[in-house]
């Protein structure tokens, strides 16, 4: 695919020091686009360039390159000075990844408490990805202090928004009256939506469901379709082998 006259245009504005220009070309760059091959190194290149000037979404970006060392070394210490570079300005995805790395002590020592708190602010900006993770802290009392009631409200926000772990999580809790009444039914209809969007949690507690007759039922043809889906995702994430913990939440 030949280039566009605006692919061009985009370019020289880029070499002339323009910002969302530089962006723009980078995240052409990393995914292909305008007659382009992916081409990480050369991403990281105008990310950098961008996120020097002072770029929200390059810094983000950048930072998460670095963490997981596509297109450059990794180089954990420098992405979490980009994370949070760019949360402290207020950018949602960095909040959260931040968030993460200071959960997870990569890149910065493990400090549960300031992972909670940039949870909550991505939170508060109606992430998704961030509520679950602040939801999952306070079931868990890690942070912050437990409450098990608070932390089902932000499943709630995180699952209304198509979040499937936050939907698993907030059907588990549903079931077993976790932070809230307990509800077999509605339990049954969050760990429906969940494992249907492929969430192995939800997708083995439908087969009990099902195998049980709690909130649904009895059905042993179903119950023995979602163990069986449950379990063949099971292998292929074993097979896969272990998720990058500095992946983009």
């Amino acid at each position: 695919m030949r280039p566009t006259w605006r692919s061009i245009w985009t370019e020289v504005n880029a070499r002339l020091g323009d910002a969302d220009a530089q962006y723009a070309l980078a995240e052409a760059w990393r995914q292909g686009l305008d007659g382009k091959a992916v081409d990480l190194s050369t991403a990281v290149y105008w990310y950098r360039r961008s996120a020097k000037a002072g770029h929200l979404a390059a810094q983000t970006m950048l930072a998460f390159l670095l963490a997981n060392g596509l297109g450059t070394q990794p180089n954990p210490r420098a992405a979490v000075a980009w994370y949070r570079r760019a949360a402290r300005m207020g950018d949602v995805g960095a909040q959260n990844n931040l968030g993460y790395m200071y959960e997870k002590g990569f890149g910065v020592p493990k400090d549960e408490s300031k992972a909670a708190l940039w949870y909550r602010l991505a939170a508060l900006q109606h992430s998704a990805t961030a509520q679950m993770n602040l939801a999952v802290l306070l079931l868990e009392g890690r942070g912050v202090a437990r409450d098990e009631t608070e932390a089902v409200l932000w499943l709630r926000r995180s699952a209304a928004q198509g979040h499937a772990p936050a939907q698993a999580r907030l059907g588990l809790c549903l079931r077993d009256g976790t932070g809230c009444a307990a509800d077999p039914v509605e339990a049954f209809r969050w760990l429906s939506r969940a494992a249907q969007r492929g969430n192995r949690d939800a997708m083995t507690a439908l087969a009990q469901i099902y195998e049980q007759g709690a909130g649904a039922a009895t059905d042993e043809v179903e119950a023995a379709d979602w163990s069986q889906r449950a379990a063949m995702l099971r292998q292929a994430v074993a097979g896969a082998g272990a998720a990058d913990p500095a992946q983009r939440l």
